[in-house]
């Protein structure tokens, strides 16, 4: 320094930095699905020199993503973290997003909004889709496809309106890597008939479904209402029989819809009482006075849910392609009445020839 009169003056200056607090984020690159959300951690070094004031992500001109909520208020102590959640509708990235406050350096995060990830349900086969009730879970594997971009999230049972007592348990599930899976334990304290679920997660871009049936008092639950309904027995116990002794016409044997009523009339009758290995209605009720065997309508009903596929294998239950006795007699012709699976038709045949029986009981 010096004037127009004097000697010269020199005067070391030096400049410093204003004194920032430092910022930093848990990762420079956030990856997640259109639809969904990502997540950031702030954290505000605990060797800065003071409180972080009024963080924000700053979104540039242009993109679709927006900060959905963020914890980091007005001032983020020193040492201390937040979080900021974004958003998208749309794909787009990497776009670089820069994290700071009115007092702190900035931290800078590239987001990429990619693809939801699609799943699948892979375990077990249709036929195995079984929940026994008040007993073992059905384990229902869910596949996060190979191809998918991201993690499938939160994966669960959305859906069960049409068995809504069905229970789940989703620990197994709450992120899936892609081409991985995890399985879904479902069980079940009430008796249904087949219904159909639907499995999502918070970011996948589809819901796949699953048909399952109820395993019950040792059949399988082809009717339910308000906790009533009735079962077909488990293929391990079916067997076969002639219908009865001899081409006998049984009085009482013809209800196309009452299998208990015919089975009574069958089991009293002398072809069957003197013949017991020709009868194919008394192995049913020697189970046990609840079981019969089924009449030709209950029988159809039978296919008609558990076999809505028409093809071997039946959805559930186990049937062959086979012809199934029903209990009901066509009296003017001394035949029988049964089943044809997997068509569902229904044949008048001799009562002398052995097929196949399912019993059937209600509950």
């Amino acid at each position: 320094m010096s004037g127009n009169n004097t000697n010269t003056l020199n005067v070391a200056i030096t400049v410093t930095p204003i004194p920032v607090a430092a910022l930093s984020v848990n990762q420079t690159t956030l990856l997640f699905a259109e639809n969904s959300t990502g997540i950031i951690t702030v954290t505000n070094d605990i060797n800065s020199p003071f409180p972080a004031e009024n963080v924000t992500a700053t979104i540039p001109g242009g993109s679709n993503i927006s900060v959905q909520s963020t914890t980091c208020g007005a001032v983020l102590a020193v040492g201390a973290s937040c979080t900021i959640t974004f958003a998208s509708a749309t794909q787009e990235g990497p776009t670089t997003i820069p994290i700071s406050g009115d007092n702190t350096s900035t931290a800078n995060v590239d987001v990429t909004v990619t693809s939801q990830p699609l799943i699948s349900i892979s375990n077990p086969v249709q036929s195995s889709r079984v929940v026994t009730v008040a007993g073992a879970a059905l384990s229902l594997e869910v596949t996060n496809d190979a191809g998918s971009p991201v993690n499938a999230n939160a994966i669960t049972v959305s859906d069960d309106a049409a068995c809504p007592n069905l229970s789940v348990d989703d620990s197994n599930c709450a992120s899936v890597a892609p081409g991985a899976s995890c399985t879904l334990e479902l069980t079940s304290n009430t008796p249904y008939a087949p219904c159909t679920i639907t499995v999502s997660g918070s970011n996948t871009a589809n819901s796949p479904t699953a048909l399952i049936a109820f395993f019950h008092l040792g059949g399988l639950v082809f009717q339910e209402s308000g906790g009533s309904g009735k079962i077909i027995i488990d293929e391990t116990q079916s067997f076969s029989s002639t219908w009865i002794w001899g081409a006998t016409t049984v009085p009482g044997a013809a209800s196309l819809d009452n299998g208990v009523l015919n089975t009574n009339a069958i089991v009293g009758n002398a072809s069957c009482v003197f013949h017991p290995t020709f009868c194919a209605a008394l192995p049913c009720r020697n189970i046990g006075a609840e079981w019969y065997l089924p009449a030709v309508n209950e029988l159809s009903l039978v296919y008609s849910v558990l076999c809505s596929n028409a093809a071997i294998p039946c959805n559930f239950g186990g049937f062959a392609a086979e012809f199934i006795w029903s209990s009901s007699q066509d009296q003017t012709f001394a035949g029988a009445r049964g089943v044809n699976f997997p068509s569902g038709s229904v044949s008048l045949v001799s009562e002398i020839n052995p097929r196949t029986v399912r019993c059937m009981r209600a509950f």
